[in-house]
């Protein structure tokens, strides 16, 4: 698939909208919406004649969507949970790797909530210290990471992007450094998976937490946590279900309808990230959503994506240099991927009347602080081309 066959897979940039806020929250890919439709079809008229068809068929949609993650993670599918949210598998790992009171995590103060609200309530009740690495003008370098850990350092948690200036972090660097030195790496990864490609052998790390709803263009509510099969094989996650193991024989369709089943038996839960997940009843449109529009991503290309994005993203800080105004993300293409944060002249406020002129002029952009770092955000992802850069430009002017 080609970027403009992947662009069709939008209807609302053929409606006229200039969408650059996919940092935010992503459009839905057709694909994807027509599917979840089908599904709400099927549970209005019980096609099957009976009432759990629905296990059987979308319990394999939830296995071809870890598959497909997993390829895209180049990790196995077994290593994958499908989850809630990012924040789902940040707390899902957060809470069971040990932390002693005379130990300490490390996590950017530019950094999202998700990724240090575990920490700061794990810390608050058991004692640890938190070290907070600070920015300089809203970079944060894998050295200053490697400078704030010591030898009681268990944890570094941090996304692989700066969400208020686009700046990516340096996991290339700091993954295997951190492997090295026995600390735990967790990635907050929603920032940039499904637009820079991701190896999980080269960037080691206990855990990638990532929702779909922002650059896989799913469903709200609907995310993905790979776990390493070290952590899997050695740790059990702190809430489980049933679903998230195997009945003693057969299938769990076969277990219910048999008389000898009873909740005394064993149930197995492999040493893997499947078991990682809730094993409750699951969003089955969430899983649908996921798979549709991870599948897209992965004939396209990720590499293609991140291409096209830094090239996009050359275009827009020329045109806001040639406007006079200010660009806190890197101008190099190596340090960047699809978010580009910039600033008018002016607060808060005036970030803010900006963003909604924008917006009146259909360009639908966000903006965002943390720290006292950011502005007018500006998200590029591959269904986006030069047309929707020169307009957010021209509705500068």
């Amino acid at each position: 698939m080609n970027l403009t066959e992947f662009r069709s897979a939008f209807p609302a940039f053929a409606d006229g909208v200039c969408f650059l806020d996919w940092a935010a929250t992503g459009l839905l890919s057709d694909p994807a919406r027509r599917a979840i439709h089908r599904y709400a079809d099927e549970l209005v008229s019980c096609p099957s004649g009976e009432s759990t068809w629905m296990h059987g068929v979308h319990g394999k949609t939830r296995s071809e969507a870890r598959s497909v993650a997993g390829r895209l993670l180049c990790a196995r599918a077994a290593d994958v949970a499908l989850v809630e949210s990012t924040t789902a598998g940040m707390n899902a790992i957060g809470l069971v790797l040990p932390v002693r009171p005379d130990e300490n995590v490390v996590l950017m103060s530019i950094d999202y909530l998700a990724v240090a609200t575990p920490w700061k309530t794990r810390a608050a009740r058991e004692g640890f210290e938190l070290r907070w690495v600070g920015h300089r003008e809203g970079l944060v370098t894998a050295d200053d990471i490697l400078a704030a850990c010591d030898a009681r350092t268990r944890v570094v948690a941090v996304s692989t992007i700066c969400w208020t200036t686009g700046a990516l972090i340096d996991l290339d660097t700091l993954a295997p450094s951190l492997r090295e030195r026995g600390i735990h790496l967790i990635v907050d990864g929603i920032q940039t998976f499904g637009v820079v490609p991701v190896d999980v052998m080269r960037t080691p790390a206990a855990a990638w937490c990532v929702g779909g709803h922002k650059w896989l263009a799913s469903v709200l509510g609907a995310g993905l946590l790979y776990v390493d099969p070290e952590i899997a094989a050695t740790h059990q996650p702190s809430v489980i279900g049933f679903l998230a193991g195997r009945p003693a024989r057969g299938q769990w369709w076969e277990w219910f309808s048999d008389p000898d089943s009873s909740p005394r038996e064993d149930i197995e839960f492999p040493p893997a990230g499947r078991t990682w997940e809730t094993g409750g009843t699951p969003s089955y449109p969430g899983a649908i959503g996921l798979l549709e529009s991870m599948t897209l991503l992965d004939a396209v290309g990720v590499p293609t994506i991140l291409e096209h994005v830094r090239e996009l993203g050359t275009r827009l800080i020329a045109g806001l240099d040639h406007r006079g105004l200010s660009v806190l993300t890197p101008g190099e293409p190596d340090r960047r991927a699809g978010i580009i944060v910039f600033r008018v002249s002016g607060g808060g406020d005036a970030q803010r009347a900006a963003a909604a002129a924008l917006r009146e002029a259909g360009v639908v952009v966000s903006v965002r602080f943390s720290d006292g770092v950011g502005g007018i955000r500006v998200s590029l992802h591959g269904p986006n081309d030069e047309a929707d850069v020169d307009r957010l430009l021209a509705a500068l002017d």
